[in-house]
C-alpha cells in the first residue's frame, strides 16, 4: 500500500509517495510516477510509457480532469480506492491554490507530524440533522471493509472531547454559544460537515474550521458526497450491453420527466417552460400550474399523486428516455442525488446549474447533457429528438455502462466519504483552515 510525504510548493504542498520502499516525488504533473502508485505499490506492473498501448491509455486516462478510477485496470476495490484518493489530491492542489488566492483558505506546512501517530480518533461531535449518525455503527461499517486503512476509530462518547483528533460537526447542529466557550486545542481537527448549498453563513467564519466534509472538489472529504462512479467488479460483454440497450431504447418512452418540489430559483423553472415547447416532458410537483396546457408538450400530475422518491416517480425513470436533472444552485460541484439517481436508472440526465466542468470531473464519460452546450432549447430539444429516434446516438450515452456502475444511496457512499477522512489523517502534512469558510461554500453560487 502507497503512503504520502509532502514538500514545500508555492505555499501548498506536494505529494512524495512510497511504494514498496522506494520513493518519488510527485509534482502534479509527473504522471509516470502517478502511475505506479495508483497501482497499489504494484509497481513491477508499470514500466516506461509509449512501450504499452494500455499503459499509455492509463496514462492520458489519468491526465484527464476526472476523478474516477481508469476502466481498463483489473478491478479491485483497494485500487478503486488509492485511484480516487489520489486523483483527488491532484484535483484538490490546484483547488486548493484558487482558495488561497481568494483568501478563503489558509494552507501552511504541518510543524507537527501527525501522520506518525497509530491511530485516529474521530469524534461526533454533534448531532446529525437531530440524531446521532453513527453511534450504533462498527467501524467496518463506518469506514469500509476494502478500505486500506485500519486505524480510524468513530466515536460518540463526548468525554473524548479533549483527546480525539478530529471533532465532527454538522453544521445544522452547531450551537455557536458552545462553540465560543470552548478551550480550543488546535492540536485538534475541527471538521465541519455541510452538504447543502448557498446558505449564507457568515457567523461561521471566527471558528476557522480546519476541515470540511461536504461536496466540493477542494474539501478535504468529498468523495461520494451525493453520488459516486466506480468501476464495475466485472465489465459486461459486447453483447450484454447490446441486448440492455436493444431493450431500453425499445421500452422507454421518447419523453423527459421531471421532479420539482423546491419552486426557486426562476430559472430552472423559466428553462422548464421554454423547452416544453420543443420537447415533450412529463411534470410533477407543486410548483408546476395545475391548470398548464396540455398542448405544449407538457403533462402535468399533482404532487400528491406523484412526488420524488415515490414509486411512481421510480416507475417514471425507469421507463423514459430523459431527466431534467435541473440542479436548485449554481455553486461549484453541487450535484445531488437527483442526477446519480437518474443515471442509476437507466435515464439520460439533462443537467443545469453548476459548470459543465463539475459534471465531467465525476460523471460517468458521455452520460450527460448539458443545457449550456447548446444555443437555444429549440437546439436542445432537436437534439434530444435525435437521440430518442437514433439507437447509435441512444447508445452513445450509455457505452459507459460497460465499465462502470453508479452509486447514489447513503449506505453505499458513506464508507467511501469516511475512508478518505481516514486515508487523509494518515496522509496530512498540511496545516489547513479556512479564514472565509462562507465565501468558499457560496463559491460561483
Amino acid at each position: 500500500m502507497a503512503t504520502s510525504q509532502e514538500t514545500s510548493h508555492d505555499g501548498l504542498t506536494d505529494m512524495t509517495s512510497q511504494s514498496n520502499g522506494s520513493s518519488y516525488k510527485i509534482d502534479h504533473r509527473d504522471t509516470n510516477t502517478l502511475l505506479s502508485v495508483i497501482l497499489s505499490g504494484n509497481t513491477t506492473f508499470y514500466v516506461q510509457a509509449g512501450t504499452n498501448t494500455i499503459q499509455e491509455q492509463q496514462i492520458e486516462q489519468f491526465k484527464r480532469n476526472v476523478i474516477y478510477p481508469i476502466d481498463i485496470l483489473d478491478n479491485n476495490n483497494s485500487i478503486n480506492i488509492n485511484y480516487y484518493f489520489l486523483k483527488k489530491d491532484q484535483l484538490k492542489f490546484i483547488d486548493d491554490k484558487d482558495a488561497v488566492n481568494k483568501k478563503q483558505k489558509i494552507v501552511l506546512p504541518l510543524i507537527k507530524d501527525q501522520s506518525t501517530s497509530n491511530s485516529y480518533l474521530i469524534l461526533e461531535f454533534t448531532k446529525v440533522f437531530g440524531q446521532p449518525r453513527f453511534c450504533s455503527h462498527t467501524n467496518e461499517q463506518i469506514f469500509g471493509k476494502t478500505c486500506p486503512y485500519k486505524n480510524c476509530e468513530y466515536t460518540c462518547d463526548q468525554t473524548h472531547e479533549n483527546d480525539a483528533h478530529v471533532l465532527l460537526m454538522h453544521k445544522r447542529d452547531l450551537d455557536y454559544k458552545i462553540l465560543s466557550s470552548m478551550n480550543r486545542n488546535f492540536e485538534q481537527i475541527w471538521l465541519l460537515w455541510h452538504d447543502e448549498s448557498n446558505e449564507n453563513s457568515p457567523r461561521i467564519n471566527k471558528f476557522k474550521f480546519n476541515w470540511t466534509i461536504t461536496y466540493r472538489t477542494s474539501a478535504e472529504a468529498s468523495i461520494g458526497a451525493y453520488g459516486i462512479t466506480i468501476v464495475k467488479q466485472k465489465p459486461w460483454s459486447i453483447e450484454q450491453f447490446d441486448s440492455w440497450i436493444d431493450e431500453q431504447f425499445i421500452k422507454r418512452h421518447n419523453q423527459a420527466i421531471w421532479f420539482v418540489s423546491n419552486c426557486l430559483p426562476q430559472k430552472r423553472l423559466k428553462k422548464f417552460h421554454s423547452l416544453r415547447r420543443y420537447y415533450s416532458i412529463a411534470a410533477f410537483g407543486k410548483c408546476i400550474a395545475s391548470n398548464e396546457s396540455f398542448s405544449l408538450n407538457a403533462q402535468i400530475q399533482s404532487d400528491s399523486e406523484c412526488h420524488r422518491q415515490s414509486s411512481c416517480e421510480k416507475n417514471y425513470l425507469t421507463n423514459s428516455k430523459f431527466y431534467l436533472a435541473f440542479e436548485s444552485q449554481t455553486c461549484t460541484d453541487y450535484i445531488t442525488e437527483k442526477f446519480w439517481r437518474t443515471l442509476a436508472l437507466g435515464a439520460i440526465p439533462i443537467v443545469s446549474g453548476p459548470e459543465r466542468e463539475n459534471f465531467v470531473r465525476i460523471a460517468p464519460p458521455d452520460s450527460f447533457i448539458h443545457v449550456d452546450d447548446y444555443t437555444s432549447d429549440k437546439e436542445l430539444a432537436q437534439t434530444l429528438n435525435l437521440i430518442a429516434t437514433n439507437r447509435s446516438l441512444y447508445e452513445k450515452y450509455h457505452r459507459w455502462r460497460r465499465y462502470y456502475d453508479v452509486y447514489h444511496e447513503a449506505k453505499d457512499l458513506d464508507p467511501y466519504r469516511f475512508c478518505e477522512l481516514c486515508y487523509r489523517l494518515n496522509t496530512n502534512k498540511q496545516r489547513i483552515w479556512y479564514e472565509n469558510i462562507n465565501d468558499w461554500f457560496l463559491d460561483k453560487c
